[in-house]
């Protein structure tokens, strides 16, 4: 038991442990940049901007896709809906705060929520180019906005990065279901003794977020509600 002790003690610590790496480095819209960022967004929603913490504060849909799209080619993204699954995120905004991805969902073609009907118009063009044929329920990303005249005051418009997919998950028989792990595309592997929970609505239209419950919400009919616990959150790889 001495020798082995000698040997410990003259062994070389190099710092070679088991370290986590993290594949994501994240951040709230927070520091020098926020301002800016900031008076870029505040016509698409309620969206507030706190001088003391350098940090804006809010979150939608608009916000997020207009984030993304002008951040974009600085190397810096809108987190996606397989970042909000990473333990860096989930430490950030566990019981404190939502935070919208850039990402839509509709379901189908008719939508109770009246001015998510010119939304849908639109969109469908532009999902049926992509398709071929209109195959619905779809994950719809690589979106900016544009200032309309329409009943939400902003319009969608594809970027060269536009994405539409295809997926069951997205149907309302999923509601409620429990997951912990999900696939490539940030969708949720179902288990019954998962500890996130997936909504979602039955028809129409709807945004993406990741609730503080660390729930993932694809039901809300208002694309650009915000408040005031709501946080878009940065990603960069």
């Amino acid at each position: 038991m001495k020798i082995m002790n000698k040997a410990i003690q003259k062994a070389e610590i190099t710092g070679e442990f088991n370290w986590r790496i993290s594949s994501i480095v994240p951040s709230f819209v927070s520091g020098k940049d926020a301002r800016a960022i900031y008076e870029q967004v505040k016509d698409f929603g309620e969206v507030w901007y706190n001088e003391k913490s350098q940090t804006m504060m809010g979150s939608n849909f608009p916000i997020a896709a207009k984030i993304d799209s002008i951040l974009r080619h600085k190397g810096i993204r809108v987190a996606n809906l397989a970042d909000l699954s990473k333990p860096e995120i989930r430490d950030m905004v566990k019981d404190r705060h939502y935070s919208d991805t850039t990402t839509l969902v509709l379901r189908t073609l008719e939508d109770n929520y009246s001015p998510n009907k010119d939304i849908i118009k639109e969109l469908v063009q532009h999902i049926e180019q992509k398709q071929g044929k209109l195959r619905l329920p779809v994950l719809v990303s690589g979106l900016d906005v544009t200032v309309s005249d329409n009943k939400y005051k902003w319009n969608v418009v594809p970027r060269d990065d536009f994405e539409v997919v295809y997926d069951e998950r997205l149907l309302v028989k999923f509601n409620g279901r429990e997951f912990s792990q999900v696939d490539g595309l940030g969708l949720p592997l179902f288990n019954k003794k998962g500890d996130k929970t997936w909504y979602v609505k039955n028809s129409g239209i709807s945004r993406l977020l990741l609730y503080k419950s660390f729930s993932f919400i694809s039901g809300s009919e208002d694309l650009d509600g915000s408040g005031k616990d709501g946080r878009i959150l940065l990603v960069r790889d």
